[in-house]
């Protein structure tokens, strides 16, 4: 740094002693009585204060020949895309993958690992972006790590440990984020077909430790997803599964409630797309199931939620009321009860309408009380959508601070993020099965409609739109097919 502090007009004589200059124009007092000849005064236009230190860097540099320019440093798309995958899923979202967290680094890990967390990462983020390059590279890396799995699983050592089963889970996620296959192909559920041979070669006896427990119970919600999206029972590996997590790590919490009674939800409609159970019977474990799910949600103290009436008319909000639950995964698990009881009660519809469905002396008592339970619980599913979606109303508080909220800025853009787009991509499923429903009022199904419309274009979520499209066709597809669209359980556990 050069530095001249306050300019002076003495001359050097008197500035180096310290003395007082009487400035006279051809030499000072000072000097002429000292006998010396005056050097002169300094011109304090020329002065300038100015940091020299990066000239003075670079002359040095330069003189030791390795000086460049400053460049900036571009992650890879792999890197961007692990970064991506693991703060927005693995530690944000879906906790129930906190046993990656150890994998985030790949140096150390092996390879098939590796290769395998690269193809979901670059899946995942070419879902959030919409990246071509992304996903042409994540469905390189997914080969590759097929490939790399086959040679690992040759060696016994290799197969039994938590890395290979990790692997498994991984292409599954990877299968059901790219959305290739149909759920009722063998390839839908082959990762985790996979998954289920290597714990029986392993033996529930071995797995054991913390993150291994976790891994099993990401595994067997997984598993028990798949059975009820492709209408299957659960195999009896898959229960002695649940029963031996269900000894070694607590999960007695409601998520784990109620994947106990989806299991009986995910056998019945396994016994009833095999035919397997008379009208009777379809009926009485329909009412049966619907009654469990309904004192579950309403035995749980954390999973209350708060109702606000409003008084005004808004096209986010529909029948003039909202919920506010604590947050999305509280959301979320409500909405998969009522989806679970929206569709056991369509089959009570169903069988009360069947020939000889009059022999049942409370046939049209039940056919009733279903379609009033479906036109509460399609009502619900849209008084949980206002807290995600009305950026200027239930979900302002989501907005950054700064964020106008004023009328006159209704229209202004403004930026989400990847959590947020979240709460929205989770609702996409429960609005279709509430929409499509003939027993739901006949205005919720056009504002369910909307609704996705506006979580497309303004989130800029395109499967939301694509959702919209089937919803508004005359002829609506399966809810699970629709769910498997989506994703399935890759953006929704």
């Amino acid at each position: 740094m050069v530095f001249c502090g306050k300019p002076s007009k003495a001359c050097q004589r008197c500035r180096d002693r310290r003395l007082r200059c009487d400035l006279r124009s051809d030499s000072c007092g000072q000097c002429i009585r000292a006998g010396v000849a005056c050097t002169g005064y300094r011109d304090t236009l020329q002065l300038r204060v100015r940091d020299e230190s990066q000239a003075v860097q670079k002359k040095a540099l330069l003189g030791k020949g390795v000086y460049s320019e400053p460049r900036s440093l571009t992650l890879s798309l792999e890197s961007q895309a692990r970064d991506v995958f693991f703060i927005y899923h693995v530690t944000e979202f879906s906790k129930t993958w906190d046993f990656l967290r150890p994998y985030y680094n790949p140096a150390g890990s092996p390879e098939h690992l590796t290769l395998s967390i690269d193809a979901v990462s670059l899946a995942y983020f070419s879902h959030q972006v919409c990246s071509d390059a992304a996903l042409a590279t994540a469905r390189k890396k997914y080969i590759l790590a097929l490939n790399m799995t086959k040679k690992a699983l040759q060696s016994p050592e290799v197969a039994v440990k938590d890395s290979t089963l990790l692997v498994s889970l991984l292409l599954d996620l990877f299968e059901k984020v790219i959305n290739d296959k149909s759920r009722h192909s063998e390839a839908w559920k082959s990762h985790m077909k996979g998954a289920l041979a290597l714990i029986k070669l392993r033996g529930l006896r071995q797995c054991q430790g913390l993150s291994t427990l976790r891994l099993l119970a990401r595994f067997s919600t997984n598993f028990l997803i798949s059975c009820v999206a492709t209408e299957t029972r659960v195999p009896n590996e898959v229960n002695a599964l649940r029963a031996y997590i269900g000894e070694h790590l607590e999960v007695e919490g409601p998520k784990w409630l109620l994947s106990d009674l989806m299991v009986d939800f995910a056998n019945l409609r396994g016994d009833i797309r095999n035919g397997q159970l008379s009208p009777y019977n379809r009926t009485k474990m329909s009412v049966e199931l619907d009654a469990k799910f309904q004192e579950l949600t309403f035995s749980i103290p954390s999973w209350q939620y708060k109702t606000t009436t409003v008084d005004y008319d808004s096209k986010m909000i529909y029948g003039h009321h909202f919920d506010s639950y604590a947050n999305r995964h509280v959301t979320q698990t409500w909405n998969v009860c009522r989806i679970a009881r929206i569709l056991l009660n369509e089959y009570i519809l169903e069988c009360c309408s069947e020939p000889g469905a009059n022999a049942m002396t409370n046939a049209f008592a039940l056919m009733r009380t279903a379609k009033d339970n479906i036109e509460t619980l399609a009502r619900d599913i849209c008084a949980s959508v206002p807290q995600y979606v009305d950026c200027f109303g239930a979900a302002q508080n989501k907005l950054p601070i700064s964020e106008p909220t004023n009328n006159i800025f209704r229209g202004t853009e403004h930026l989400h993020s990847p959590s947020q787009n979240l709460d929205c991509y989770t609702l996409i499923f429960p609005l279709y099965v509430a929409g499509r429903s003939s027993s739901s009022p006949s205005t919720l199904k056009p504002w369910a409609i909307e609704q996705l419309c506006h979580i497309g274009s303004h989130f800029g979520i395109r499967n939301a739109e694509l959702v919209r499209q089937e919803l508004g066709k005359e002829t609506n597809i399966s809810p699970w097919a629709v769910y498997a669209m989506l994703g399935g359980y890759a953006f929704a556990t």
